[in-house]
Parts: structure tokens; C-alpha cells; sequence
């Protein structure tokens, strides 16, 4: 059997794995600044749990998603995505019966069937935060002043934001703008690439979105949906606006901007950077007011955003923390784990070569680890009780006795 990794996904590790963790340290740093709280839902669930809130008619649902049978012939899905599994939960938890608000955000892989390209997998990471229970504007500013600063964090400048609003469900706003927009569409469907004309009736909002040049040709003459929205919703994106421009926050109003989920409603925004090339969006969100009412409770007031790390991963660097790591020769193999122990236990970072080579071999690993001191038990050291400490930076000497090595480390480390 000749073993191979599947399309799509990846191993993960060396620098990869550092620019995660630098990604994800940073994320933490924020979003507890901001009062958001971790939380962590399980990789699959129910298929109807996406197919009713995402939608049916959406690429994601109707494409992409890894679909499998239970035992008992029940169909459960790989999450596609993060909100819908933790809007579940907060119903699950009654989590909003003692609570006005919440804030929570979370990391994790999500599958999806698509091309594999440059930052994008079958299995790819995001970062993800949902703030519910608020229906203001303030809300969204929040959420879009967390990237802004997060991606200051990581070192990211060359970002911009771009913003819409696509309305919400009453009949006089988005249900009507639709029909507006399908009739437009009827009368430039041999224009439209194939999966536009397949969509146009079930999400039409989508054919917005298509880079298809015929495409975008036709819907440049379309409509625009902020002729139609109802006066709640344009007074919404209005007064956020507003509120970005006195947080001096740099964006664009995009009238094609819609997103590719069907529980979207109002503010809908991306983040794009410069560095990604042709596929330049990081990440993104809007508001999903009616996603509760859609698994059949109360209406909630929500809005979030989900970050893809992986493309992150490919426009950081993270900052080279310098540890001081120690590296134990010896003769005596026993000697050598104990006091190797006794410098883990007390956060010193301590390797050896644990294949009982010869000093010389010893040395020579211990050069080539990078290490900051060598820590000698030869014959001499184990008689008297003595370890001797070598400097690599500039080779000097000093014998300390075994008890207070650690001590002796940990006050070197200080200075």
C-alpha cells in the first residue's frame, strides 16, 4: 500500500505550525480584550443544521460540503463553517435565557469540496467570532474594529474593508429588491455564464457576485439594492457608517458585496489584502438576525466574521522569540535523565541524546541544537556532585554544584 495525503489537505508543522500559533496567540489577545469567550463545537453535525441555515440554494450546501450516514442511516455533514454550529449550541444551552448578550469566538478545521488553490484546502482553518443579543450598529462596529486592530496585531497593513448592506426580509426590502433584481435578469439571461443562469431565481443575489466578465458586464446595469432596501435597514448601514468614519476606519462601499450565505441580513462585509493575489479576501462576515428564527426560536440579533488561517499563515512572520534551551552530556545515562527532569519540571527548556553516544557525539548534537549551555556530568561531575556548565556563546567554564544547578540556570537566564 502505497500511503498519500488526500487532495485538498495538508500536514502542518515546523514554521507552518508557528505561524498558527502566532495567529491564533494574537487572536486570543484580542478577543479578550473585546470580552469574547472561547468556544469549541464538534467537527460534524446534523446536515439539516447547514442545509436550513445556510441554505439550500448556496454552493456551500448544495456543492461542497463532506456528507456521511450514521449507523442508524442518518445524514450528518462535516462543518462547512463555524456560526450555524454555534448558534446551535447557544439554543441547545438556553444560553440566551441568562444572558442580554454574548460574545464568543473560536479556531478550528472546516471541510468544504472545492478547487484546492494558493491559501485554500478541502480542510482549512478559521478563526471565527459571533456577538449576540445586540442589534444596534454599535455591534457591528465592534466586529469590524476587532479585525482592525487583530490584523495590526499580526503585522498586516496593507488591509481594507468593504461594506453593504443587502437588507432583511421584510416584504418591502430584500424579498422585493430579489424580485426587481429577477426580472433584470430575465432580460439579460443569455448574457449570464451557466451558473448564473441556474441561480438566478434561487439566489439571485449571488449573480451579483460573479467575476464572470459577461456577468459583471450585465449586473453593473442592474438595480442596486440600496434603492430598495426599507428605511430601517438603510438607516442602520447609515448611522455605521457614520460611526466608522469617527473611529477613522478605511472602507468602501461595495453595492456587488453580498456573501455566499443565505442567512445574511443588513451589514455585510470583507477584508481584503493586497498580498493574497487575485483570490484577495481574508476573511469576512454581516449580520444574521434571523438565523434563530430560521431553527425555529426567538429572533436573536447576531452579527460575526470568520478569518481563513491558512491564508493569513501565508502574510505573517511571526516575531523570533530567542529561548534559552540547555543540552546535558554525561556518561551516566541515568544521571543524565534525572537532571534533565529536574530542568523540565522547573520550565527550563533541556534536551539530551537519548541514544547513549559517545561525549564527542554528545557535543557535537548539542552545537547543532542551538543551545545556550551545555550542562557536562563526566565521571569527575557524578563524584564530586558537580555539574559543569559551558557556555556556548563564548565558551567559558563554571562548575556549580548539582543541587543548585537550576537555581544557578534560572538566575543566568535573568540577567
Amino acid at each position: 500500500m502505497k500511503l498519500k495525503i488526500v487532495k485538498g489537505t495538508r500536514d502542518l508543522y515546523g514554521d507552518d505550525v508557528k505561524r498558527f500559533q502566532y495567529i491564533e496567540e494574537k487572536a486570543r489577545q484580542v478577543f479578550s480584550v473585546y470580552g469574547y469567550q472561547e468556544i469549541r463545537t464538534p467537527i460534524f453535525e446534523k446536515t439539516e443544521l447547514f442545509a436550513h441555515g445556510v441554505g439550500e440554494g448556496t454552493d456551500i450546501v448544495g456543492k461542497e460540503m463532506f456528507l456521511l450516514e450514521d449507523r442508524r442511516g442518518r445524514s450528518m455533514a462535516l462543518r462547512p463553517e463555524g456560526t450555524a454550529q454555534v448558534v446551535r449550541s447557544v439554543i441547545t444551552n438556553n444560553m440566551m435565557r441568562q444572558n442580554n448578550h454574548l460574545r464568543f469566538y473560536y479556531f478550528g478545521p472546516m471541510f468544504r469540496y472545492e478547487q484546492p488553490q494558493k491559501g485554500r484546502f478541502r480542510q482549512f482553518y478559521q478563526i471565527g467570532a459571533e456577538y449576540f443579543g445586540v442589534s444596534t450598529p454599535d455591534a457591528d462596529l465592534e466586529l469590524i474594529l476587532i479585525l482592525r486592530q487583530f490584523f495590526k496585531e499580526i503585522q498586516l497593513h496593507e488591509i481594507s474593508f468593504q461594506l453593504n448592506t443587502i437588507g432583511c426580509q421584510k416584504s418591502d426590502c430584500r424579498p422585493a429588491y430579489k424580485n426587481k433584481l429577477i426580472e433584470f435578469l430575465q432580460d439579460h439571461v443569455d448574457s449570464l455564464c451557466e451558473n448564473c443562469s441556474n441561480r438566478m431565481h434561487d439566489n439571485p443575489l449571488r449573480v451579483l457576485d460573479c467575476k464572470n466578465e459577461s456577468c459583471i458586464a450585465v449586473t453593473s446595469e442592474a438595480p442596486k439594492i440600496h434603492d430598495t432596501v426599507c428605511s430601517d435597514c438603510k438607516d442602520h448601514f447609515s448611522e455605521l457608517c457614520h460611526m466608522l468614519d469617527d473611529h477613522q476606519v478605511s472602507y468602501s462601499v461595495n453595492f456587488r458585496l453580498v456573501r455566499g450565505l443565505d442567512y445574511y441580513s443588513k451589514t455585510v462585509f470583507e477584508v481584503f489584502s493586497d498580498n493574497l493575489g487575485a483570490q484577495n479576501a481574508a476573511g469576512g462576515g454581516g449580520r444574521y438576525d434571523g438565523l434563530f428564527e430560521i431553527y425555529g426560536v426567538k429572533v436573536v440579533p447576531a452579527i460575526g466574521f470568520a478569518l481563513g488561517l491558512d491564508r493569513l499563515a501565508l502574510l505573517t512572520s511571526p516575531e523570533k522569540k530567542e529561548q534559552k534551551s540547555v543540552f546535558v552530556v554525561g556518561t551516566d545515562r541515568g544521571a543524565v535523565c534525572k537532571l534533565v527532569a529536574t530542568c523540565r519540571e522547573e520550565d527550563i527548556i533541556c534536551q539530551y541524546d537519548p541514544f547513549q553516544s559517545s561525549m564527542k557525539s554528545q557535543f557535537r548534537q548539542a552545537n547543532k541544537s542551538g543551545a545556550w549551555k551545555v550542562l557536562i556530568l563526566g565521571e569527575e561531575e557524578l563524584k564530586a556532585k558537580q555539574v559543569s556548565v559551558k557556555d556556548m556563546q563564548d565558551g567559558q567554564q563554571t562548575v556549580v554544584e548539582l543541587s543548585a544547578v537550576v537555581g544557578y540556570l534560572k538566575k543566568s537566564v535573568a540577567n
